[in-house]
């Protein structure tokens, strides 16, 4: 290959968007951020897409913006990203090259930058302890000046990447609710709320650890009537054993 053809290939690779597109014909790009998509302020995080073995190039968007290229047949890269304030932004997109030109972008992927504003409240209803099969609603608040327009809270959950539920809204409360909880919905909840237009998150609320007993509502009542008995039964055997004593 000529040094002129070779440098109008790499040209090409970079300048993507002038490449007519192959969408409909190559396999759409997957993209995850590891640790996950809900980090710390000052975290690093690492944006990984996965395309088909043979692919050429990976790309890396930030919405309509190009950030970083990398160029492997390996058919994944990670990108390495640092999360700073200047840069806590939102929708990340990838895609790859392969055959006669750029794959579709993938599904964007919303990174939450959080610590930017005050931590919200975090209620759990009907308690921390509850039966297999209740119904748990989760609320989180918060109270701030008049002045902001909408909010999207987002539902965590420790030990799993991604927001369980989201919500937007223009009041300052969100609802929650995890219906007939089962032995693995037990854990550590929070939440986060993201003021819209700023494209940040605020500091994550309290801790919440939710646990789920294998004991339903009637058990429950049935078991604190038994110990009621018994507790009734043990005094009157007392009372008896006091009494023959003193006779």
């Amino acid at each position: 290959m000529s040094p002129t053809v070779a440098s109008l290939l790499c040209l090409g690779l970079w300048l993507g968007q002038k490449i007519p597109s192959a969408e409909g014909e190559l396999f759409r790009p997957s993209i995850r951020a590891v640790p996950g998509p809900v980090v710390p302020r000052g975290a690093e995080v690492s944006f990984s897409c996965q395309g088909p073995q043979g692919s050429k190039s990976f790309q890396l968007w930030e919405d309509e913006n190009f950030l970083l290229q990398i160029n492997t047949t390996r058919g994944e890269a990670a990108f390495p990203f640092s999360v700073k304030g200047a840069n806590a932004k939102g929708h990340y997109r990838c895609r790859y090259w392969q055959g006669p030109g750029w794959s579709e972008f993938s599904a964007p992927l919303r990174l939450l930058v959080t610590g930017f504003f005050c931590r919200p409240s975090f209620l759990v209803r009907p308690g921390i302890l509850v039966a297999a099969g209740e119904t748990v609603n989760l609320t989180c608040q918060i109270f701030l000046a008049s002045g902001i327009s909408k909010l999207t809270f987002f539902l965590l959950k420790a030990g799993v990447p991604d927001p369980l539920q989201f919500q937007s809204t223009e009041e300052k409360v969100a609802n929650f609710t995890l219906p007939s909880v089962k032995a693995e919905d037990a854990g550590d909840y929070s939440c986060i709320y993201l003021v819209e237009g700023r494209r940040r998150a605020s500091d994550p609320s309290e801790v919440l650890r939710l646990e789920v007993t294998d004991y339903t509502t009637d058990n429950i009542v049935s078991l604190s009537l038994a110990g009621l008995v018994l507790l009734i039964l043990g005094v009157v055997l007392a009372e008896a054993w006091y009494s023959h004593r003193g006779s």
